[in-house]
């Protein structure tokens, strides 16, 4: 029982985490040179990506939540990494 849930939600945060490492690399490249027709089309496509993710694995729930959980992953630790050096720098 445990088996037939936690591979496929284990594979799902592995597809998630994929996904978001991929698009947050895609618009870290997109940042460099913000002036170009490129950057302006980075939201649209990362906005299309993450949706395809999520309904390339809707009829699996377990998959789909570790799908959704690998999505914030990265989110999750640039925001924890970003607040960690914002309170390390303001001593005061």
């Amino acid at each position: 029982m445990l088996e037939s849930v936690l591979f496929p939600g284990a594979l799902g945060f592995a597809w998630g985490l994929g996904v978001s490492l991929f698009n947050n690399f895609f618009s870290w490249r997109a940042l460099s040179n913000p002036k170009s027709v490129f950057s302006k089309l980075v939201i649209v496509f990362r906005i299309g990506i993450i949706m395809l993710a999520m309904l390339l694995v809707y009829k699996n729930t377990p998959m789909l939540i570790g799908t959704a959980l690998g999505l914030l992953a990265v989110k999750n630790y640039i925001f924890v990494k970003n607040l960690y050096i914002l309170f390390r720098e303001r001593k005061g």
